[in-house]
């Protein structure tokens, strides 16, 4: 009997790291990797899909980011958009900023909201869920929380937050300890057409790309 648990197991653990290892993976741009080569990256890397940098707070956004939603998309890849939250700025201001960001940009994947505490203040967690309610509402998807392992544990997990999608920056080897749906698992991976180094996402085991797209 205990042979037979241990030959389970064994097969159970194969499983599941070639779950991990075949997870669809993906990338985050933004302006900090300058000129992109978008049918380079598209033709010489095995991606899946592209989340591009956005906006920030009320007032910032990304220069790139209508180049590489409308390149990336155009080269054949499923995008995606993040707006990085400011507590400081009020959640209509936030939504109005990355709306006229995207506008006219065709975004497969649910937008992400990246929670960054802004330590030792809290995140005003009122305007966050108020900012959450409105992407929702504009883009028929509950827009994907992005935060790091600790800022999980602090703010999000809750019940009322279960049914969101979560990104978690934990850049290292080993797999989140949290609940998680995307895994920033890297800032400094190397892809062909990007001269600089860039974000590194996987979907967790269980996951497919249809899982983060707009219904």
């Amino acid at each position: 009997m205990r042979k037979i648990l241990l030959t389970l197991l064994l097969a159970l653990g194969a499983q599941v790291a070639q779950a991990q290892t075949t997870a669809p993976y993906g990338i985050l741009v933004s302006q900090n990797q300058g000129t992109v080569d978008w049918p380079a990256v598209h033709e010489e890397n095995d991606l899946d899909f592209v989340y591009v940098m956005a906006t920030t707070g009320a007032t910032l956004t990304d220069s790139r980011c209508e180049t590489n939603l409308s390149q990336a998309a155009k080269a054949g890849f499923a995008v995606g958009a993040i707006h990085r939250y400011d507590r400081h700025y009020a959640a209509e201001g936030q939504f109005a900023n990355f709306q006229a960001a995207v506008k006219g940009c065709n975004m497969e994947l649910a937008p992400a909201v990246y929670v960054v505490p802004d330590s030792p203040y809290d995140i005003n967690v009122k305007r966050l869920d108020l900012l959450l309610q409105l992407m929702e509402q504009a883009y028929g998807v509950k827009p994907l929380i992005m935060c790091s392992p600790e800022a999980y544990l602090k703010y999000f997990n809750l019940e009322r937050y279960a049914s969101y999608h979560v990104i978690i920056v934990s850049n290292g080897l080993k797999f989140p300890a949290t609940r998680y749906s995307i895994w920033q698992y890297t800032d400094r991976e190397q892809v062909a057409g990007i001269v600089q180094y860039v974000p590194g996402l996987k979907l967790h085991p269980t996951y497919k790309v249809a899982n983060i797209k707009v219904k």
